[in-house]
């Protein structure tokens, strides 16, 4: 038993879980409950345990412990990340599997072998956390929480939460420990697990953030959204204790599951544990990413828009592209009239104003206006869209085939557009800087050499790219 918990706790990143059998409750193994010994086995995941029949511990919280989402697997490893974002919301069982080139049988099968649920499983868990979580942080009525959830009606929601809590909505409610309010403008206010560098992300997005679009202002990040056909900002700050305040200032929280899960992408909150452990153990690499453990690639809000930023970054300076997309903005977004915050004035423009839009007079050369458009272009005909789930070597020479697109910009769309873990822009000045500073050289590396020195990090390069750039400052 002492040596299945061991592992049970390595599987989870140093926090383990453990399920009673004669209660039917998983608990975190120091939770101040004390069952007898024979009658807990540990478990590695909340949704696995949840599939088994076990319901969270209400008092510990065990349905927060942050478990590794990424598993052996890479086909399993995308549906994962696909349904995080909400992929099972809006597409079926059937089309998760076609979109990783999977059956749906097989798929159900790897996910039962390595997740310890079917995929639709880990999406009604997914649903039914976000309810819990809202039930106890916000004062939003039953109703409104099933929507903001993903639900498609209260009774849905009452079903699912029931099945996995034991406990009906309003019965949860009534346990909470406090009642929420508002922010004094009518946001709502979540509290989200963080990493320990997640403030360091904010100062990465500082200087890249899209002028009109994105802010940092005291260490809080800031951005315009459009959620559910209405512009809005969300607001993140690091409040300490491994956690992060987001607070959502929208005109409807409908589809508020699907804008926290963009938060949790752009900042990486979730572990990447098996990183982590592989990228210690490299002689070149790992004192640095001992610095910072939990360091995860920034990711993207929209993948379309960092994708843009990509491009117009191509060749120049990051105040050169910063300053280029905030010209694009200013033209082709839409307005907001009534701006909650100075300096957030626009939304991002939608993809097929940029493909028709007037690019001239911005600094951009022909070619790269060319670029744009034919990106845009193919996003706004569903590129992006097909290009979900696929390998790196599919998405890269998908990407590679369009104008003015190369490896660099393909593997950095991969990295940050797509969550790939193994994407790797080798040509990047910033990492061949930061590669030549580990090897003790003054002379940025060439990329072929960056190439073959990170052949030894795979398959987290992506991950490996991150600690360079923030170890060398760039």
């Amino acid at each position: 038993m002492k040596q299945a918990a061991r592992e049970a706790r390595a599987k989870v990143g140093g926090e383990a879980l453990q399920a009673v059998v004669t209660t039917g409750i998983y608990c975190r193994a120091g939770c101040s409950a004390r069952p007898a010994v024979h009658n807990v086995r540990p478990v590695t995941t909340p949704v696995a345990a949840e599939a088994a029949g076990f319901r969270p511990c209400l008092k510990c919280r065990s349905d927060r412990v942050n478990a590794d989402p990424h598993v052996a697997s890479p086909e399993v490893s995308r549906a994962m990340s696909l349904i995080s974002d909400g992929y099972l919301d809006r597409h079926t069982e059937t089309e998760l599997a076609h979109a990783v080139g999977y059956s749906p049988r097989q798929l159900r099968r790897l996910f039962e072998q390595h997740v310890g649920a079917t995929p639709d499983f880990v999406a009604r868990s997914r649903r039914a956390h976000f309810a819990r979580r809202m039930l106890d942080e916000t004062n939003l009525t039953i109703t409104e929480i099933a929507y903001a959830s993903g639900f498609n009606s209260p009774r849905q929601m009452n079903r699912v939460v029931k099945s996995i809590f034991a406990f009906t909505p309003t019965e949860l409610r009534a346990k909470r420990r406090r009642n929420q309010g508002t922010a004094t403008d009518g946001g709502l206010t979540l509290t989200l697990e963080a990493q320990p560098s997640t403030s360091e992300v904010i100062e990465y997005l500082g200087p890249r953030s899209i002028p009109g679009v994105e802010q940092v202002v005291d260490g809080r990040y800031r951005r315009t959204i459009v959620s559910c056909g209405h512009p809005g900002v969300m607001e993140v700050t690091i409040t300490g204790g491994g956690e992060m305040s987001v607070t959502a200032h929208l005109p409807t929280f409908a589809s508020l599951v699907d804008d926290i899960a963009a938060v949790k992408r752009l900042f990486g909150t979730a572990p990447d544990l098996a990183a982590d452990r592989h990228l210690r153990e490299n002689p070149l690499l790992g004192k640095v990413v001992r610095r910072r453990p939990g360091l995860r690639m920034p990711g993207a809000w929209d993948p379309y828009e960092i994708a843009i930023r990509i491009v117009i970054g191509q060749h120049i300076s990051v105040p050169g592209a910063t300053t280029i997309t905030g010209r694009l903005v200013e033209r082709l977004g839409q307005p907001i009239e009534a701006a909650i915050f100075p300096g957030l004035t626009h939304t991002f423009p939608l993809p097929a104003v940029i493909a028709t839009g007037d690019l001239s007079g911005m600094g951009l050369t022909r070619s790269r206006e060319k670029t744009l458009r034919t990106l845009a272009g193919f996003v706004a005909s569903g590129g992006f869209e097909s290009l979900r789930g696929r390998s790196l070597e599919e998405l890269t020479g998908e990407l590679e085939e369009l104008p003015g697109i190369g490896p660099w910009t393909s593997q950095l769309i991969a990295a940050r557009a797509f969550g790939h873990r193994d994407a790797f822009p080798a040509s990047d000045l910033g990492l061949r800087k930061a590669g030549a500073a580990l090897m003790g050289q003054t002379k940025p590396l060439n990329a072929k050499l960056m190439t073959d020195v990170a052949e030894a990090w795979r398959p987290y390069r992506a991950t490996a790219a991150a600690h360079l750039w923030f170890s060398g400052g760039v």
